[in-house]
């Protein structure tokens, strides 16, 4: 955050030389008044503006990567239905990707409703030519074998499952880092509190 430093007079004058005392104050852009003029700030509003910055900033990155990892969690959702719905079919050689939809994503969910094959080459688990799962072999282009698509589908949740592990190791930092801003607030100004006190006590 970039600011402005000004010198005011206070009202207490030097003993010795009769002069008014200065203090500095600053200026933060946004930081208006009434009339929209940027308001002069002590120290600790300083500090405040800053870290509240800090922990606005944070919290924005917090939510965009809750979202991020709602969105995996729902992703692992319907790779787990499709994958439980391919490995109990009893009715080989041949599975239609197409023929199904995901229903473990709630209806306002991003994956309820959409069929399995458009949502696996989302994912990238198959091509877009492929349409058939087959248990004995490969037929066509269309086709894909079981034990492939098997370790195509767990390689991918594995894949999702680390990026949310990791995702989570991140979050946390992100939490603490927050909770450090609003903490250095109280902190710092506990400190000028103690400071003031102390100068005000020796005159």
């Amino acid at each position: 955050m970039a600011f402005d430093i000004d010198t005011i007079d206070l009202t207490m004058a030097d003993q010795s030389t009769g002069m008014y005392l200065t203090g500095n104050v600053y200026y933060v852009d946004g930081v208006t008044d009434a009339n929209g003029v940027n308001r002069p700030l002590s120290i600790g509003q300083l500090v405040m503006a800053i870290c509240l910055e800090r922990a606005a900033e944070m919290e924005a990155n917090i939510v965009s990567l809750m979202n991020t990892m709602n969105t995996t969690s729902e992703q692992l959702a319907a790779l787990t239905e499709i994958e439980n719905d391919v490995v109990n079919y009893k009715n080989w050689p041949v599975y239609t990707l197409s023929a199904s939809t995901i229903t473990s994503d709630p209806a306002n969910g991003a994956y309820g409703g959409k069929n399995y094959k458009e949502f696996l080459q989302s994912m990238e688990v198959i091509g877009s030519d492929i349409s058939y799962i087959r248990n004995d072999s490969v037929q066509s282009a269309a086709d894909i074998i079981y034990s492939e698509f098997v370790s195509k589908i767990e390689s991918t949740m594995d894949s999702k499952n680390s990026m949310n592990q990791k995702d989570m190791i991140t979050l946390q930092s992100m939490t603490n880092k927050r909770d450090q801003a609003y903490d250095m607030i109280s902190n710092i100004l506990k400190s000028l509190h103690g400071t003031i006190i102390g100068n005000v006590n020796n005159f």
